[in-house]
């Protein structure tokens, strides 16, 4: 397992960066989403979310934005409470699946977007930096 890409939202807007610097309880640096809470981090299957993106349908083409995209994680299996290592960090897994947009068309027509049931939300544990290619290991 190990992460793929790696994204904040900063004031300038979306950023995919080789580094991210985590923070205990709060979220990541520079994002101007981090407020602490549940959702401190975003993660999402990397060959999902480039797939979705590249078929250009759906509002979470537009408004959905996965801090890191991972690689060999599997989704189906992870449940709140899941703690992982990222590179001396520590993310404790919150909750699974995003919510879907009542205006999306996929929910209009009665369908499931494929990131749906992979992505992941989590809290961190303890602080660091993270960078792309870095491995996640069981924590």
């Amino acid at each position: 397992m190990k992460t793929v890409k790696l994204r904040v939202k900063t004031e300038q807007g979306k950023e995919e960066r080789c580094s991210l610097t985590l923070i205990e309880d709060f979220g990541i640096e520079d994002d101007t989403k981090a407020s602490g809470g549940d959702r401190q981090l975003c993660l999402c299957d990397d060959a999902a979310y480039e797939e979705y993106i590249s078929k250009n349908r759906g509002l979470c083409v537009t408004r959905f934005m996965p801090n890191i995209t991972t690689a060999g994680l599997d989704y189906k299996d992870l449940k709140a409470g899941d703690c992982f290592r990222i590179n001396g960090t520590e993310i404790e897994i919150t909750g699974t699946a995003k919510k879907c947009f009542p205006e999306c068309e996929f929910v209009r027509s009665g369908t499931v977007c494929q990131i749906k049931h992979t992505v992941a939300f989590a809290k961190i544990r303890k602080g660091g930096t993270i960078n792309t290619g870095d491995e996640i290991t069981d924590g």
